[in-house]
C-alpha cells in the first residue's frame, strides 16, 4: 500500500511541475488564481531587501541553506535528522487548482543546518516522512495542519510527536492566530523581512530570494519553541499544550469532515430539515467527485450553489445548467448523480446545527452576553490565553445560557480536554464562588481569589 501511494504522489507531483513548466513557457497561466499567484510572485520580487540571518543565537543556524535534489544527500540528511531527534518542518505547497495540495518544496532545519528538499526530484519521500510518524522524534512546525496533510496521505499513519508553535503562542497569551513572522519579531527581536507565501513554488530553478523565505520558515523555529517551551512550564500549561497537540496524531484530523464542511455551508443559516437533507448530500457528493478529479470543491459546486439546490432541488440535468453558477462541464458528465442525490437526500439522518435560543432576542439577554463575553476575553487575556484559541462566541454562548439555566452541554467544545479547565475556572467566578481584579503593568493580568 504505503509503495503504491509514494508512485502515486510521485507520478502527480512530476505532472503537476511538467504542466506548470510548460504553461509557464507557453505564457498560458490564465485562470485568476493562476494569476493572482504570478502577480503575487512578481511583486514579492520587486519589493524589499533580503534581511541577514539573526548572529548569535546558538538555537538559529547561520549557514546557506543546502538544496537537496539528489537520493543520496536526502538520505543522508534523514540520517542525520534522526540522530537530532528533533527537527524543523515546513512545506510550500499549490493548492488552489487541485483537490490534493501539490507539495513543491520541504524545508526541515536543526541547530546545525537547512536544508530545502526538491520533492520534484526525490521520488520517494518516506525515509523523511517515517521521521515525523516516530513518536520518539519531535517535530517543529508553525501552523502545522496543511503541512501534514501529505505525510498522513502517503504513510496511511498520522505523525506523532508535533509541536506547534502557533497553537503554543496562543496557549500563552500572544494572540490567536500570531504569523511565524510576527512570533520571529516578538521573541527574537529579528525582522526577517519579505512575504512570499503566495509565490510561483514550481518554478525551478527557485530564485535566491524564494530560497531565504523558505529557508527562514524554519530556520528560526527551534529558537521559538525553546521559548514557548519555557512559558508553558512557568503556566504550567505543558500537559495543556499535549491535549492540544494530539488532534495531529488522530486520522480523523484528516478525513473529510461531513459536518463541519456543511457547517461552512450554511455559515450563519439554519436550513429546516428537508434543506439540510439536501445540503448534506451535495457536499458529501461533490467532495466524492472532487476527489476523483482532483479538483477543489468549489469547482464542482460552489457553496451558494449548494444552499440554492437546498432551497428548491432541481428535477433534470438541462436544469441543473441553467442554474447560475453551476459548472456546465460538471452538470454535463454528474448532473444524473447530482439530480439523483438531492432526490434521495430525504433517506439521510439531518445534521443538526446550533440554533439561537429564543432568549438571545431579549434585548436585555443580548447586552448581558455581550457583557459576558467582553469578561471573558479579558478573563482570558489576563490570564495569558488568547481568548480566540479557547473557542468562538457561538460555542461561548451556547455554554454560558446553559450555565445560567443550571444545565450542562454534553458535547460543547468548552467541557473537553484543556478547555474544560478554562470553562470551570470561569464558571466559578462568575458563580461568585472566586472573585476578580485586574492590574495593569505594561500587560493586563487577572487575579482570581476566593471571597
Amino acid at each position: 500500500m504505503a509503495s503504491s501511494l509514494v508512485l502515486r504522489f510521485a507520478k502527480e507531483n512530476k505532472r503537476f511541475h511538467q504542466h506548470s513548466g510548460r504553461m509557464a513557457q507557453m505564457g498560458k497561466k490564465t485562470s485568476h488564481r493562476s494569476k493572482h499567484r504570478a502577480r503575487s510572485h512578481s511583486e514579492s520580487h520587486a519589493q524589499g531587501t533580503i534581511t541577514p540571518v539573526l548572529e548569535g543565537n546558538p538555537l538559529v543556524p547561520t549557514g546557506e541553506a543546502r538544496w537537496i535534489n539528489t537520493e543520496k544527500y536526502f538520505l543522508q540528511l534523514c540520517s542525520e535528522l534522526q540522530k537530532k531527534g528533533i527537527f524543523a518542518f515546513d512545506t510550500e505547497f499549490i493548492g488552489e487548482e487541485s483537490y490534493y495540495p501539490y507539495t513543491c518544496l520541504i524545508q526541515v532545519a536543526t541547530t546545525d543546518m537547512v536544508a530545502l528538499i526538491d520533492p520534484f526530484a526525490i521520488t520517494d519521500l518516506t525515509p523523511l516522512y517515517s521521521l515525523i510518524t516516530d513518536p520518539e522524534i519531535i517535530v517543529i512546525l508553525h501552523s502545522a495542519s496543511q503541512d501534514l496533510d501529505q505525510v498522513e496521505k502517503l504513510m496511511g499513519t498520522p505523525p506523532q510527536a508535533i509541536f506547534d508553535t502557533q497553537l503554543a503562542a496562543g496557549l500563552v497569551g500572544y494572540p490567536w492566530p500570531l504569523s511565524l513572522t510576527k512570533s520571529i519579531e516578538t521573541i527574537l527581536q529579528h525582522d526577517v523581512g519579505g512575504h512570499f507565501t503566495f509565490s510561483q513554488w514550481d518554478a525551478r530553478p527557485l530564485s535566491n530570494r524564494q530560497k531565504v523565505y523558505a529557508a527562514d520558515d524554519v530556520r528560526y523555529l527551534l529558537a521559538v519553541h525553546d521559548f514557548f517551551i519555557t512559558k508553558l512550564e512557568e503556566l504550567d500549561r505543558t500537559d495543556w499544550a499535549s491535549n492540544e497537540f494530539l488532534k495531529f496524531s488522530s486520522k480523523e484530523n484528516y478525513t473529510f469532515n461531513l459536518f463541519n464542511t456543511v457547517k461552512r455551508i450554511c455559515k450563519n443559516k439554519t436550513p429546516h430539515k428537508k434543506e439540510m437533507q439536501r445540503i448534506q448530500a451535495l457536499a458529501k457528493l461533490r467532495e466524492e467527485i472532487a476527489i476523483e478529479r482532483n479538483l477543489p470543491t468549489r469547482a464542482i459546486i460552489p457553496p451558494e450553489c449548494i444552499l440554492a439546490l437546498g432551497k428548491k432541488p432541481l428535477e433534470t440535468v438541462a436544469q441543473l445548467s441553467g442554474l447560475r453558477g453551476f459548472p456546465k462541464n460538471i452538470a454535463n458528465k454528474y448532473g444524473n448523480q447530482i439530480i439523483t442525490a438531492l432526490a434521495n437526500a430525504e433517506q439521510l439522518e439531518p445534521i443538526q446545527l446550533r440554533k439561537s435560543d429564543p432568549i438571545e432576542k431579549d434585548a436585555i439577554v443580548r447586552q448581558e452576553l455581550d457583557g459576558v463575553w467582553s469578561l471573558f476575553n479579558a478573563w482570558c487575556v489576563g490570564n495569558k490565553l488568547s481568548p480566540g484559541l479557547v473557542t468562538s462566541r457561538p460555542i461561548f454562548t451556547e455554554w454560558y445560557l446553559s450555565v445560567r439555566k443550571g444545565g450542562i452541554i454534553q458535547d460543547s467544545p468548552l467541557l473537553q480536554g484543556w478547555r474544560a479547565d478554562v470553562a470551570r475556572q470561569f464558571s466559578e467566578m462568575i458563580a461568585g464562588n472566586s472573585s476578580l481584579s485586574f492590574s495593569y503593568n505594561e500587560t493586563l493580568e487577572s487575579r482570581s481569589d476566593k471571597p
